[in-house]
Protein backbone atom coordinates (compact mmCIF):
# COMPACT_ATOMS: atom_id res chain seq x y z
CA UNK A 1 0.00 0.00 0.00
CA UNK A 2 1.55 3.21 -0.87
CA UNK A 3 1.17 6.56 1.00
CA UNK A 4 0.65 9.67 -1.63
CA UNK A 5 1.29 12.96 -0.11
CA UNK A 6 -0.57 15.83 -1.85
CA UNK A 7 -0.08 19.46 -1.11
CA UNK A 8 -0.48 23.12 -2.05
CA UNK A 9 3.01 25.15 -1.27
CA UNK A 10 3.69 28.72 -1.81
CA UNK A 11 6.84 29.70 -0.25
CA UNK A 12 6.99 27.73 2.74
CA UNK A 13 11.03 26.99 2.15
CA UNK A 14 11.17 25.68 5.93
CA UNK A 15 8.06 23.69 6.50
CA UNK A 16 8.67 22.33 3.28
CA UNK A 17 11.87 20.45 4.10
CA UNK A 18 10.75 19.85 7.71
CA UNK A 19 7.32 17.79 5.95
CA UNK A 20 10.16 15.97 3.63
CA UNK A 21 12.18 14.92 6.32
CA UNK A 22 10.12 13.35 8.78
CA UNK A 23 7.11 12.07 6.22
CA UNK A 24 10.11 10.65 3.76
CA UNK A 25 9.91 6.43 5.91
CA UNK A 26 6.21 6.45 5.45
CA UNK A 27 5.47 8.42 2.18
CA UNK A 28 5.77 6.92 -1.51
CA UNK A 29 5.48 10.44 -3.58
CA UNK A 30 5.00 13.75 -2.51
CA UNK A 31 3.27 15.36 -4.88
CA UNK A 32 3.78 19.91 -4.42
CA UNK A 33 1.25 21.78 -6.46
CA UNK A 34 2.47 25.61 -6.69
CA UNK A 35 1.69 27.70 -8.82
CA UNK A 36 3.38 30.50 -11.00
CA UNK A 37 0.87 33.60 -9.37
CA UNK A 38 0.06 34.10 -5.85
CA UNK A 39 -3.78 33.89 -5.26
CA UNK A 40 -4.41 37.56 -5.78
CA UNK A 41 -2.78 36.86 -9.41
CA UNK A 42 0.72 38.36 -9.33
CA UNK A 43 3.05 36.55 -10.86
CA UNK A 44 5.75 34.87 -8.93
CA UNK A 45 9.00 32.71 -9.58
CA UNK A 46 8.18 28.83 -8.87
CA UNK A 47 10.42 28.69 -5.33
CA UNK A 48 10.92 24.83 -5.30
CA UNK A 49 12.55 25.19 -8.70
CA UNK A 50 14.60 28.42 -7.27
CA UNK A 51 15.98 26.07 -4.19
CA UNK A 52 15.65 22.46 -5.67
CA UNK A 53 18.96 21.44 -4.88
CA UNK A 54 18.02 21.61 -1.01
CA UNK A 55 15.61 18.57 -1.63
CA UNK A 56 17.88 16.61 -3.90
CA UNK A 57 17.54 13.50 -1.59
CA UNK A 58 14.14 13.62 -2.34
CA UNK A 59 13.66 14.08 -5.95
CA UNK A 60 12.63 10.63 -6.94
CA UNK A 61 9.79 10.79 -4.72
CA UNK A 62 8.83 14.51 -5.41
CA UNK A 63 6.00 15.16 -8.29
CA UNK A 64 6.39 19.24 -8.89
CA UNK A 65 3.03 20.43 -11.00
CA UNK A 66 3.51 23.87 -12.32
CA UNK A 67 -0.05 25.84 -12.20
CA UNK A 68 0.41 28.50 -14.50
CA UNK A 69 -3.20 28.19 -15.72
CA UNK A 70 -4.89 30.03 -12.98
CA UNK A 71 -8.50 31.30 -13.67
CA UNK A 72 -7.88 35.03 -12.77
CA UNK A 73 -4.59 36.88 -12.69
CA UNK A 74 -3.39 40.43 -12.55
CA UNK A 75 -4.73 42.75 -13.74
CA UNK A 76 -7.84 41.09 -14.70
CA UNK A 77 -8.87 39.62 -11.04
CA UNK A 78 -11.68 41.04 -9.21
CA UNK A 79 -11.10 41.08 -5.45
CA UNK A 80 -14.31 42.15 -4.03
CA UNK A 81 -15.83 38.85 -6.25
CA UNK A 82 -13.57 37.03 -4.43
CA UNK A 83 -12.00 35.68 -7.53
CA UNK A 84 -8.95 34.86 -5.58
CA UNK A 85 -10.54 32.08 -3.65
CA UNK A 86 -11.24 30.69 -7.33
CA UNK A 87 -7.29 30.48 -7.71
CA UNK A 88 -6.77 28.64 -4.54
CA UNK A 89 -9.76 26.08 -5.21
CA UNK A 90 -8.06 26.00 -8.78
CA UNK A 91 -4.77 25.33 -7.74
CA UNK A 92 -5.81 22.33 -4.83
CA UNK A 93 -7.58 20.78 -7.52
CA UNK A 94 -4.34 20.82 -9.70
CA UNK A 95 -3.75 17.78 -6.98
CA UNK A 96 -5.39 15.88 -9.84
CA UNK A 97 -2.72 16.48 -12.24
CA UNK A 98 -0.10 14.74 -9.90
CA UNK A 99 -2.25 11.67 -9.07
CA UNK A 100 -2.54 10.97 -13.22
CA UNK A 101 1.10 11.23 -13.19
CA UNK A 102 1.21 8.78 -10.42
CA UNK A 103 -1.06 6.87 -12.01
CA UNK A 104 0.69 6.61 -15.04
CA UNK A 105 4.56 6.06 -14.35
CA UNK A 106 3.50 3.76 -10.68
CA UNK A 107 0.20 2.79 -10.99
CA UNK A 108 -2.24 3.22 -8.23
CA UNK A 109 -4.68 0.57 -6.45
CA UNK A 110 -7.45 0.77 -4.34
CA UNK A 111 -5.79 0.70 -1.04
CA UNK A 112 -3.45 3.45 -1.71
CA UNK A 113 -4.03 6.51 0.46
CA UNK A 114 -4.06 10.44 -0.62
CA UNK A 115 -2.86 12.69 2.17
CA UNK A 116 -4.80 16.38 0.69
CA UNK A 117 -3.72 19.26 3.04
CA UNK A 118 -1.22 22.50 2.64
CA UNK A 119 2.56 22.04 3.18
CA UNK A 120 1.70 23.63 6.54
CA UNK A 121 -0.84 21.16 7.92
CA UNK A 122 2.24 18.20 8.88
CA UNK A 123 0.77 15.09 9.25
CA UNK A 124 1.51 12.91 12.47
CA UNK A 125 4.20 10.23 10.72
CA UNK A 126 3.57 7.61 13.83
CA UNK A 127 -0.28 7.96 12.21
CA UNK A 128 1.44 7.66 9.07
CA UNK A 129 3.11 4.13 10.18
CA UNK A 130 -0.51 2.78 11.71
CA UNK A 131 -2.00 3.59 8.04
CA UNK A 132 0.81 1.72 6.53
CA UNK A 133 0.71 -1.11 8.34
CA UNK A 134 -2.85 -1.07 8.14
CA UNK A 135 -3.86 -0.48 11.75
CA UNK A 136 -5.71 2.30 10.81
CA UNK A 137 -7.47 1.62 7.65
CA UNK A 138 -8.49 4.68 5.71
CA UNK A 139 -11.98 5.68 4.01
CA UNK A 140 -12.03 9.54 4.04
CA UNK A 141 -10.82 10.82 7.26
CA UNK A 142 -9.91 13.95 9.02
CA UNK A 143 -6.66 14.60 10.52
CA UNK A 144 -7.12 16.51 14.08
CA UNK A 145 -4.34 18.56 14.29
CA UNK A 146 -2.92 21.02 16.86
CA UNK A 147 -2.81 24.46 15.87
CA UNK A 148 -0.02 26.99 16.55
CA UNK A 149 1.04 30.57 15.12
CA UNK A 150 4.38 31.75 14.58
CA UNK A 151 5.94 29.33 17.03
CA UNK A 152 5.77 25.72 19.00
CA UNK A 153 5.04 27.81 21.91
CA UNK A 154 2.04 29.86 20.90
CA UNK A 155 -0.99 27.22 20.68
CA UNK A 156 -4.60 28.39 19.40
CA UNK A 157 -7.31 27.02 21.77
CA UNK A 158 -9.20 25.04 18.77
CA UNK A 159 -7.92 22.07 16.96
CA UNK A 160 -7.39 22.34 13.07
CA UNK A 161 -9.41 19.13 10.57
CA UNK A 162 -8.90 20.63 7.33
CA UNK A 163 -6.51 17.85 6.44
CA UNK A 164 -7.70 14.85 5.15
CA UNK A 165 -6.50 10.91 4.53
CA UNK A 166 -8.34 9.26 1.62
CA UNK A 167 -8.39 6.06 0.06
CA UNK A 168 -7.58 5.74 -4.04
CA UNK A 169 -10.89 3.66 -4.08
CA UNK A 170 -12.70 6.24 -2.01
CA UNK A 171 -11.77 9.01 -3.94
CA UNK A 172 -12.91 7.30 -7.25
CA UNK A 173 -16.72 6.23 -5.45
CA UNK A 174 -17.12 10.22 -4.41
CA UNK A 175 -15.94 10.99 -7.64
CA UNK A 176 -15.73 14.98 -6.23
CA UNK A 177 -13.00 17.79 -6.69
CA UNK A 178 -10.14 18.12 -4.27
CA UNK A 179 -11.13 21.37 -2.48
CA UNK A 180 -14.74 19.90 -1.86
CA UNK A 181 -12.43 16.55 -0.31
CA UNK A 182 -10.74 19.21 1.92
CA UNK A 183 -14.54 20.63 3.27
CA UNK A 184 -16.21 17.61 3.44
CA UNK A 185 -16.48 17.43 7.17
CA UNK A 186 -18.53 20.78 6.57
CA UNK A 187 -21.56 18.58 4.65
CA UNK A 188 -20.92 15.29 5.71
CA UNK A 189 -20.34 12.69 8.48
CA UNK A 190 -16.56 12.27 8.53
CA UNK A 191 -14.62 10.06 11.18
CA UNK A 192 -11.39 11.75 13.03
CA UNK A 193 -8.14 10.36 13.54
CA UNK A 194 -6.70 12.34 16.49
CA UNK A 195 -3.64 12.23 16.47
CA UNK A 196 -3.60 14.25 13.08
CA UNK A 197 -0.02 15.81 13.24
CA UNK A 198 0.28 19.90 13.49
CA UNK A 199 -0.81 22.84 11.60
CA UNK A 200 2.02 25.30 11.97
CA UNK A 201 0.14 28.71 10.77
CA UNK A 202 2.09 31.77 10.25
CA UNK A 203 6.01 30.05 10.74
CA UNK A 204 7.85 32.58 9.38
CA UNK A 205 9.48 36.15 10.15
CA UNK A 206 7.48 39.61 9.89
CA UNK A 207 8.62 39.80 6.55
CA UNK A 208 6.73 36.47 5.32
CA UNK A 209 3.72 37.01 7.51
CA UNK A 210 3.38 40.30 5.48
CA UNK A 211 4.06 38.45 2.08
CA UNK A 212 1.25 36.23 3.25
CA UNK A 213 -1.21 38.89 4.16
CA UNK A 214 -0.64 40.49 0.99
CA UNK A 215 -0.98 37.59 -1.31
CA UNK A 216 -2.97 35.14 -0.03
CA UNK A 217 -6.66 34.68 -0.18
CA UNK A 218 -8.15 36.44 2.71
CA UNK A 219 -8.46 39.96 1.50
CA UNK A 220 -10.35 41.04 3.92
CA UNK A 221 -7.12 41.69 6.13
CA UNK A 222 -4.81 43.41 3.87
CA UNK A 223 -4.81 46.08 5.70
CA UNK A 224 -2.21 48.54 6.66
CA UNK A 225 -3.17 47.91 10.57
CA UNK A 226 -2.48 44.19 9.51
CA UNK A 227 0.45 44.53 7.64
CA UNK A 228 2.53 47.04 9.53
CA UNK A 229 5.45 45.45 10.31
CA UNK A 230 5.96 46.84 13.63
CA UNK A 231 2.19 45.82 14.52
CA UNK A 232 3.17 42.17 12.94
CA UNK A 233 5.99 41.57 15.18
CA UNK A 234 3.73 43.15 18.51
CA UNK A 235 1.56 40.49 18.05
CA UNK A 236 4.18 38.16 17.30
CA UNK A 237 5.72 38.63 20.46
CA UNK A 238 2.42 38.87 22.63
CA UNK A 239 1.50 35.84 20.76
CA UNK A 240 -1.83 37.24 20.03
CA UNK A 241 -4.49 36.78 17.00
CA UNK A 242 -2.66 38.79 13.85
CA UNK A 243 -6.00 40.19 13.13
CA UNK A 244 -7.26 40.75 16.96
CA UNK A 245 -10.25 39.06 16.42
CA UNK A 246 -12.94 38.57 19.15
CA UNK A 247 -12.90 35.31 20.94
CA UNK A 248 -9.72 34.24 18.80
CA UNK A 249 -7.25 33.24 21.83
CA UNK A 250 -3.88 31.90 21.93
CA UNK A 251 -2.80 30.16 24.50
CA UNK A 252 1.07 30.50 25.43
CA UNK A 253 3.01 27.02 26.51
CA UNK A 254 5.97 25.82 26.85
CA UNK A 255 7.36 22.86 24.73
CA UNK A 256 8.69 21.55 28.04
CA UNK A 257 4.95 21.64 29.54
CA UNK A 258 3.94 20.11 25.90
CA UNK A 259 3.62 15.97 25.26
CA UNK A 260 2.36 16.40 21.92
CA UNK A 261 5.35 18.11 19.53
CA UNK A 262 6.50 17.22 16.10
CA UNK A 263 9.22 14.84 15.95
CA UNK A 264 12.90 16.34 15.71
CA UNK A 265 11.37 19.73 15.99
CA UNK A 266 14.81 21.25 17.73
CA UNK A 267 16.49 19.81 14.44
CA UNK A 268 13.92 21.56 11.70
CA UNK A 269 12.05 23.86 13.51
CA UNK A 270 14.81 25.25 15.97
CA UNK A 271 14.37 29.16 14.74
CA UNK A 272 10.16 28.41 16.21
CA UNK A 273 10.90 27.88 19.72
CA UNK A 274 10.46 31.06 21.87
Amino acid sequence: MKIIDCFTFYNELDLLRYRLAILDSYVDYFILVEATHSHTGIEKSCTYDDYKELFEEYQDKIIHIIVDDLPFKQPNINISKKQQWDNEIFQRNCIQRGIKQVKSRHGILEDDVLLISDVDEIPDPETLALIKTGEIKIDIQQLVQDFYYYNLTSKMAEKWCFAKAVSYKKYLELNIHFHDIRMYNRTNDCEKIEKGGWHLSYFGDKYFIRNKIQNFKHQQFNQEKYTDLDKIEERMNASIDLYERPGVKLNKKSTGDNDYLPPSYSSYLKNYIT
